[in-house]
């Protein structure tokens, strides 16, 4: 880049580019010549922009992500100090959070007394992994990118936006739901049984829902208790 208004910095997580301050417009147009110099370099990656405290729109983001496409890479996250940015990025589905993902639950870290039902207070963030052989039940959103597998049912009481597998267990399979405050996984799939994520769920009207298998298909329908 020109200068050190705008850094970028290799992670494991991919790119994080800090822009410094300025004029935004201006800094973006900056980003975009700066990323056009050495397209090839940054090519099929993904990009987290570090914004500090500065308030940005929905629009805005979403116009740094269409800069970012352009030189194909992907916008993932944006994290900022300020509420209604952190909001904004939210709302398209960003990470807003870069500190490394560090959980993952299975099997064998569940002790006995605990198998039929697993209770998570908790978000799940992009990269995280919950497998557990019974039933599974977040407190919290599910984020792109996490992925939960259970035996049983699934319970999100919040937005399920990651990947979702009920009824892995035999005795399930058929048995098995999948419930959230606002049902719009990436992947859903309940025994041998898929369905495709929605093209765009941004303006779906935030209502819970259960998913189950009904003649040999998920079926998701207004989920009234």
């Amino acid at each position: 880049m020109p200068n050190e208004r705008i850094i970028i910095k290799g992670t494991s997580s991919g790119l994080v580019i800090t822009i410094g301050p300025g004029v935004w417009q201006g800094l973006i147009e900056e980003l975009d010549s700066g990323l056009g110099q050495k397209a090839s370099f940054f090519k099929g990656g993904r990009v987290a922009l570090r914004v500090g405290p500065r308030q940005l729109t929905r629009p805005q983001l979403e116009a740094a992500g269409q800069v970012l496409n352009r030189h194909n890479v992907t916008l993932w996250a944006v994290e900022s100090e300020a509420p209604g940015t952190q909001e904004a990025a939210v709302q398209l589905g960003l990470e807003t959070d870069l500190s490394p993902p560090n959980l993952t639950v299975d099997a064998a870290q569940t002790s006995e007394s605990q198998r039929d039902s697993l209770i998570i207070q908790r978000t799940l963030r992009s990269g995280q992994v919950v497998n557990h052989p019974g039933h599974v039940v977040i407190i919290g959103d599910v984020n792109p990118g996490a992925e939960i597998k259970a035996g049983g049912s699934v319970i999100v009481w919040g937005r399920l936006r990651g990947i979702v597998h009920a009824g892995a267990e035999d005795g399930y399979q058929e048995k098995a739901v999948v419930c959230a405050l606002h049902l719009a996984p990436m992947q859903l799939r309940i025994g041998n049984w898929v369905s495709r994520a929605p093209a765009d769920d941004s303006d779906h009207e935030f209502m819970p829902e259960m998913a189950s298998i009904q003649d040999g298909q998920i079926v998701a329908e207004s989920w009234n208790g």
